[in-house]
């Protein structure tokens, strides 16, 4: 109903104004006879994050309204009828752009300026001919951008592709074999632009983890293999659109957004959480704390979660949202033999999930889902709406179970795992054929579990830094991130605080459910434009989109070179929104400056540092002072005769933390008074030693 409702909007949008800026989706599926609509939800999703206007159809006429075509599946020989294909030569040849994968139809051969192909499941690879000068790659920039890998080569045979050889178009990504994997035709007045690759096999495919280990790490890195397919459309809509608009994926005119998460899954983190709250809440972040309520005594804990409500009512107050990380944590949560998806009707004193050691019993994803969301619930009064799954151990039933317990969100996949970073519509029963479901899975990007070099405090820095790059590189595709820290070290927010000092400029920090809310909310939203003159844009915005969420903003493509901007809703009253200079020529639209600032941010704490007394004291040879670090700092210790003149210097470096033994030997020291003064980061402490004989 939405779909034929947004089909009318722009329908009657294009009736009065030359067609333009705006895209169809001409829905392939029962043309082609295909058993899935799993092209057409993919070819969608790409158009949902690229933040493109369009309306779907299963009607060329009607797609020949708007300015450019996407076509949601393979070009069979059989899926036009010659007057279609003759009718689809003409709509490019008058300056619009047809967008297609998989050609296979002959007739449209010179369109698209290929002569033939070649049908292949063992393709690994595909590289882009970058070209910095040529808009199509504009987010297209990053080695692990320009060169995918679509499955390992240990498995005989992977996702299907076509190879094209051109004639008269121009190759923009080939594979191994020399073949054109992506290319694009002038023809006339406008462009063909043909992918060798399905939709669903780029999409769909990753978000089900079904992508032949074409992961190129599971955590803590970089990997944008379907985010570029759905940036390289927003590029060719941008491109052949003058001042083309698209919905800004972050909130406001910040460039990117960073979401804070705790997994408190063990008492240590239970005891740790107030430290991570309290600092956050200091410096005005929200974060999100996905609980465990493990209320039953097992080989993995004992109960970690009765005892501990009132310290999870402070993180509440302070401001944080709290979420659900299941109720056991079993690390066999993903093995559906032993861990099926039940059903609901659970209550704490009927569900009691065990693990022994080697596996589990009395675990089902329902109870686990739906008991803790109980609990939190009850004991805390929060609304929980989000879940996480101990280990990121993803059950096949997981959504089922999510869905019918009232869920909106899940964040049990690894980014890297699904090949990117925005969130996206789960399917229900993890399969590429399974109803799509109302949660939306937001993957989780960075985490201090590092499985092959564990994070600890004399590593923390460089992991941290390390998350930093990974923020970096998903903000130049204005992509969020998701961090998880567990709260059971005191070093780990000073790994955090790194971050927040270093990551890029214009990074927003949201919580889990917000930035959902935030992503619901542009999805939902849709509007059209219409070039009025060579220099006035009119952007509309339906009013069933009205109010506008308070975050949403727009990016004008070349904004900056027009002289005014006009945005109404149907019934043409303006709709205030604030304009800024965005990347390159581009503009913004927005309801408010972003302003916040993560740079110059300390720990909520009264010292960040604990000194015991020295001991032995008098001493003989050596004496030496215990100093606790909640927070790495350079240390200096100097010593001084009783007139204040200095006499030595016994510790003078960068020390991690935790607690540092600072020793004091004799030396030349003669026997007497004698004072020491300790400089940690600017603080100063001081005291006084005796030599002995």
């Amino acid at each position: 109903m939405l779909a034929r409702f947004f089909t009318i909007f722009f329908l009657l949008l294009f009736l009065h104004a030359p067609a333009q800026n705006g895209i169809a989706l001409l829905d392939l599926t029962q043309r082609n006879g295909e058993s899935t609509d799993g092209n057409r939800f993919s070819a969608e999703h790409a158009l949902k994050v690229a933040g493109i206007p369009y309306f779907v159809t299963d009607s060329v006429n009607l797609a020949l309204r708007s300015s450019l075509i996407l076509c949601s599946s393979n070009i069979e020989p059989t899926t036009f009828f010659q007057s279609e294909r003759d009718s689809l030569r003409a709509f490019v040849q008058r300056g619009n752009t047809l967008f297609i994968t998989n050609l296979k139809d002959t007739a449209l051969y010179s369109l698209f300026g290929v002569r033939d192909y070649q049908y292949s499941t063992q393709r690994y690879e595909m590289r882009w001919l970058h070209a910095a000068s040529d808009p199509l790659f504009r987010w297209l920039d990053d080695p692990m951008e320009i060169d995918l890998k679509l499955g390992d080569t240990s498995y005989s045979d992977v996702i299907g592709t076509r190879g094209y050889d051109v004639t008269t178009a121009q190759a923009l990504a080939k594979f191994e074999d020399d073949s054109a994997a992506a290319c694009v035709n002038g023809y006339g007045q406008g462009h063909a632009v043909l992918l060798g690759l399905a939709w669903k096999d780029v999409i769909l495919r990753n978000q089900m983890a079904q992508h032949f280990d074409a992961a190129r790490s599971f955590s803590n890195g970089f990997e944008p293999q379907s985010d570029v397919f759905m940036l390289f459309l927003r590029a060719v809509y941008a491109k052949y659109n003058p001042w083309a608009v698209w919905k800004h994926t972050s909130g406001l005119n910040s460039r990117s957004t960073l979401i804070i998460t705790h997994d408190v899954d063990a008492t240590t983190g239970m005891q740790g959480m107030n430290d991570f709250a309290g600092y956050e809440a200091a410096n005005d972040i929200r974060a999100t704390y996905f609980v465990t309520t493990h209320y039953m005594h097992d080989s993995l804990a004992k109960d970690f979660y009765t005892i501990f409500t009132d310290e999870l009512a402070l993180v509440r107050g302070k401001g944080h949202e709290l979420s659900s990380h299941s109720v056991s944590h079993v690390p066999d949560f993903d093995d559906e033999s032993i861990v099926p998806q039940g059903n609901c009707g659970n209550t704490e004193l009927t569900y009691r999930p065990f693990w022994n050691g080697i596996s589990s019993s009395g675990v089902s994803v329902c109870g686990e889902v739906e008991v803790s969301k109980l609990l939190l619930e009850r004991d805390l009064g929060v609304g929980v709406r989000s879940f996480r799954a101990g280990y990121l151990a993803y059950n096949d039933k997981i959504i089922n179970a999510l869905e019918d317990n009232g869920y909106s969100y899940n964040s049990s996949q690894s980014a890297n795992n699904v090949l990117s970073a925005f969130p996206f519509q789960a399917h229900k029963d993890l399969s590429m054929s399974g109803a799509i479901s109302s949660v939306y899975e937001i993957p989780n990007t960075i985490s201090d579990v590092f499985h092959d070099d564990p994070i600890w405090e004399g590593n923390y820095l460089q992991k941290a830094m390390q998350w930093t790059d990974v923020v970096a590189r998903n903000a130049n595709n204005n992509a969020p991130s998701v961090l998880l820290i567990h709260p059971n070290r005191r070093w780990k927010i000073d790994g955090e605080q790194y971050l927040l000092r270093h990551m890029p400029a214009g990074q927003r920090v949201r919580p889990f459910d917000q930035f959902g809310d935030y992503w619901r909310a542009r999805e939902s939203c849709a509007f059209g434009t219409r070039l009025l003159n060579d220099s006035v844009l009119l952007v509309t915005i339906l009013n069933s989109s009205l109010p506008l969420h308070p975050d949403m903003s727009f990016v004008v493509n070349d904004g900056q070179s027009l002289f005014q901007i006009l945005v109404q809703d149907e019934n043409g009253n303006p709709i205030p929104l604030l304009r800024s200079p965005w990347e390159g020529n581009d503009l913004i639209l927005h309801s408010e400056n972003f302003d916040e600032r993560y740079d110059l941010f300390t720990l909520n704490v009264a010292e960040n540092f604990s000194l015991a007394a020295p001991y032995p004291n008098p001493f003989t040879d050596e004496t030496s002072l215990l100093l606790e670090l909640m927070e790495g700092a350079h240390v200096r210790l100097d010593l001084f005769d009783p007139s204040g003149r200095w006499v030595a210097q016994a510790v003078n470096e960068n020390l991690f933390v935790g607690p540092n033994t600072l020793r004091i030997s004799r030396g030349t020291l003669g026997q007497g008074l004698y004072f020491f003064r300790l400089n940690v980061g600017g603080t100063q402490r001081t005291g006084k030693l005796i030599v002995a004989e």
